[in-house]
């Protein structure tokens, strides 16, 4: 398996919940060999965070939630942040 690699934080978030929503909707063996890898290594990566921090990140912002409090947009910026540091130092993200 080649190292993950993504242009940004949001790259790796997108190819995370595009996988993670096709075992929810599907079943994990709709998914290939090196899928079912990539997904393996990318919960390894959000290990450390707390469980609300991956739930604030994992939640689809498309919307652009224009009811997201303050407080609920710092949550969000503050975990990405982590994210981001932990992309870096695996050098899955480079800056």
């Amino acid at each position: 398996m080649e190292q993950l690699a993504y242009s940004s934080t949001a790259a790796f978030l997108a190819h995370f919940r595009i996988l993670r929503d096709t075992v929810d909707r599907r079943g994990g063996d709709v998914l290939s060999p090196q899928d079912r890898e990539t997904l393996g290594l990318m919960h390894q990566v959000l290990e450390p965070l707390t469980p609300d921090e991956r739930a604030v990140l994992l939640v689809d912002t498309s919307d652009n939630q224009p009811g997201a409090s303050g407080q609920e947009r710092r949550r969000q910026e503050r975990a990405r942040l982590k994210l981001r540091r932990l992309l870096l130092t695996r050098e899955i993200v480079r800056s």
